[in-house]
């Protein structure tokens, strides 16, 4: 896939998506930066990322928002620069953590995507989206295994481990064959 590509095409889904059934704050509903992209006015986003950005360059989630739209508009190594940005001023950022991982996704880096993923669920374990991308980097890293692992985890699935599969086929199997016997 081009780099150039925005993510609204890609067949990887782009970055977090914000819950449609949450209800937003005053203050987001009041943020034009979080309703621009929705528009897919990523350039006037960016833009007024920066003007916040020149007054106060300290502000996390100015960086946080001018990263998500640059990753939009297919900028990965900007977003990227934009998300290391957030993470110098607030290391345990965990979205930003996720939203680097997927711009590294994107620019073939899938060892660094793991590594973001990792930092990502080790201050959130239960994030379903650092889940995900985890496991799309250890897919392309062709750790087939883990990666499963992460899907499951990402979609709250607990599969039995083999040793209790075996002991319940065999009690099933066991049962049928002697109905009058105690089970295990």
């Amino acid at each position: 896939m081009s780099t150039t590509q925005s993510f609204q095409s890609s067949h990887l889904q782009p970055y977090p998506c914000r819950s449609a059934t949450s209800v937003p704050s005053q203050a987001q509903e009041r943020n034009p930066v979080r309703e621009m992209p929705s528009r897919g006015e990523y350039e006037a986003a960016i833009a007024h990322c920066n003007q916040m950005i020149a007054q106060q360059p300290e502000n996390v989630e100015a960086w946080y928002e001018r990263g998500e739209a640059q990753a939009n508009l297919g900028r990965y190594a900007e977003a990227i620069a934009s998300f290391d940005q957030v993470l110098s001023l607030k290391p345990q950022h965990v979205a930003a953590l996720v939203f680097r991982a997927v711009a590294c996704i994107h620019l073939g880096a899938y060892q660094e995507a793991l590594l973001d993923c990792n930092m990502a669920l080790a201050a959130q374990p239960r994030h379903a989206e650092a889940w995900l991308y985890r496991g799309v980097a250890l897919r392309y890293l062709k750790r087939y295994q883990e990666a499963y692992v992460s899907y499951d985890k990402a979609l709250g699935v607990r599969r039995a481990s083999d040793w209790r599969s075996l002991i319940a086929r065999l009690r099933t199997k066991i049962s049928a064959a002697f109905p009058h016997w105690r089970q295990l």
